[in-house]
């Protein structure tokens, strides 16, 4: 099977080397590298010097900055039959991409679509237990099957034990096959950096593909700070894509609805927490959450109200 590994990035030009020293590394290379830079400061030269002499051929475009945008550029671009997305501060363990085209072949129904690694970063423990408890995203202990909860968050494994079906995938380590996106894109929900555009994609994708999760593709995080948005900013986006989720794929019961507000309060306390441990200062972190919630209600409203 051809493959594609599909990255956007964005001033990431001090992270890009250790990547591709990794990406190289690879027991199985790909056939191709599709880069969507939205940076100030172009990075083609870098990628080829690196790709120089390897038989990973280089698709490199250009694009306004937006997470999902860029993507979306990267799969029209891409000619592989199976599509790595992957994050630009993610180093990958050599057999990474062996381990996950493994599971391609593996016999589910409906067969297997999407395959993501194993971050192997070390979760936060009562962090992510007062998570759980507001429904929030968060990091499970071994021995929880993972889930999707009702406004959204998910309940990732940290530490699975074999191949597991899981209900949606992370963007900056899953694999799909083109079938599963033929029809299927990244909403474009927000501008420019758009939240948990890969937990509603992959939600579409669970309708007609199964999705597992495989313990044997290993990757470390690093987390780069670089051409991030502010954590007060951030913090509204967060609050909307929630409400994005579960506007559009969840049935308004009121069991559903008691859940959504739970989860909503419980996340707004979470983010104006954070920000305050973090010394993003009250008041921005306010005005971000204060931005999040008007983006709701702009939906809400109608048109000129």
């Amino acid at each position: 099977m051809r493959i594609s590994v599909i990255l956007p990035t964005m001033n990431r030009r001090r992270e890009l080397p250790g990547f591709l020293e990794h990406l190289l590394a690879q027991t199985r290379l790909p056939e191709e590298l599709v880069v969507v830079d939205a940076g100030s400061d172009p990075v083609q030269d870098l990628l080829s010097e690196a790709l120089e002499g390897t038989p990973v051929a280089l698709i490199y475009t250009r694009a306004a900055p937006g997470t999902s945008t860029q993507r979306n550029i990267g799969i029209d671009r891409s000619r592989g039959e199976i599509l790595f997305f992957l994050d630009d501060d993610m180093m990958l363990e050599p057999d990474y991409i062996e381990r996950s085209l493994e599971c391609f072949a593996l016999d589910y129904d409906p067969p297997v679509g999407g395959v993501m690694g194993t971050c192997t970063n070390e979760p936060s423990g009562s962090l992510e237990r007062t998570r759980r408890l507001l429904g929030l995203t968060h990091d499970s202990p071994e021995g929880q099957d993972p889930a999707l909860y009702t406004a959204g968050g998910v309940r990732w494994l940290a530490r699975p034990r074999q191949v597991t079906p899981v209900p949606v995938a992370g963007t900056g380590r899953v694999a799909y096959r083109r079938e599963c996106l033929e029809a299927e894109r990244f909403d474009d929900f927000l501008p420019g950096y758009t939240y948990a555009e890969d937990v509603e994609l992959a939600f579409r994708i669970a309708k007609r593909w199964t999705i597992v999760q495989t313990p044997h593709a290993r990757l470390f995080h690093k987390h780069s700070p670089a051409a991030r948005v502010s954590l007060p900013d951030r913090s509204g986006r967060v609050l909307y894509s929630r409400f994005y989720f579960f506007r559009r794929h969840r049935r308004k019961t009121p069991r559903n609805l008691a859940a959504f507000a739970w989860s909503t309060a419980g996340l707004t306390g979470w983010l104006l927490a954070t920000g305050v441990a973090r010394r993003a200062g009250v008041r921005p972190m306010l005005r971000g959450i204060a931005g999040g919630y008007r983006r709701c209600l702009d939906d809400l409203l109608p048109q000129g109200g």
